[in-house]
């Protein structure tokens, strides 16, 4: 029942973001067909779980969510129902862990935002290490993605979104499990890379609403200096 809900929820989502934001995703070829996958992704507004679900096809990520969202009668409820991993601020996510691992474990993919929140300023913020436990544990390979435009959409702050916006994704060359040994050979320099990796899908898509809006979307800010 939750896939029928997920399949009809992306027919729907993909309709009106395609409509009101010229929703694009650029190499979707990257999406792993089959096998367990970490997605990770900048995180600039409530409207990133739909644009990564979107991007990611029928390989549809479990994404995590903060359990405050889930206190919403409405937007708590629709959680639930397209099965979103709760996890706590205060960092006592043994339980979201758990979860993750299992679907990982089972073939399927889970979606995780490495800033642990929203960013502030559209920018992209300080990987934690979740994603780097993560990815030991799991043995499963990390799919990088960059978004941009939801900021100017649906800033931090603000109760709803914009009507009209543009928003572009771009999903990178999946980080294989036999790299990852090098990669997090010393964590930090590990999270530094992939956050680099986010950046520069990000700017990418950043190059890209310019070029198709006549250089006036999005608005210039501190997510150009991302680096």
């Amino acid at each position: 029942m939750k896939t029928a809900f997920w399949d009809a929820c992306s027919q729907v989502c993909q309709s009106m973001m395609s409509w009101q934001y010229r929703f694009r995703v650029e190499d979707p070829h990257h999406v792993p067909r089959r096998g367990p996958a970490i997605f990770i992704a900048n995180h600039q507004s409530y409207l990133d779980p739909v644009i990564h679900g979107l991007a990611a096809g029928d390989r549809a990520p479990r994404p995590m969510a903060k359990e405050e969202l889930f206190h919403n009668p409405i937007f708590g409820g629709l959680l639930r129902c397209l099965n979103c991993i709760p996890v706590r601020s205060d960092g006592g996510n043994r339980d979201a862990f758990r979860s993750a691992l299992e679907e990982l474990a089972a073939g399927r993919t889970v979606m995780i935002y490495p800033e642990g929140t929203r960013s502030p300023d559209g920018s992209v913020q300080t990987f934690r290490r979740g994603v780097e436990l993560l990815a030991r544990r799991a043995q499963a390979p990390i799919v990088p993605m960059g978004i941009d435009g939801a900021f100017d959409v649906w800033p931090l702050g603000t109760r709803l979104p914009a009507w009209r916006g543009r928003i572009w994704a771009t999903v990178g060359c999946p980080i294989a499990v036999a790299d990852q040994a090098d990669l997090f050979a010393d964590p930090q320099s590990g999270l530094i890379e992939l956050r680099r990796r986010v950046v520069e899908l990000m700017q990418n898509c950043r190059m890209r609403l310019r070029a198709n809006s006549g250089g006036t979307f999005p608005v210039q800010g501190l997510a150009d200096e991302s680096g």
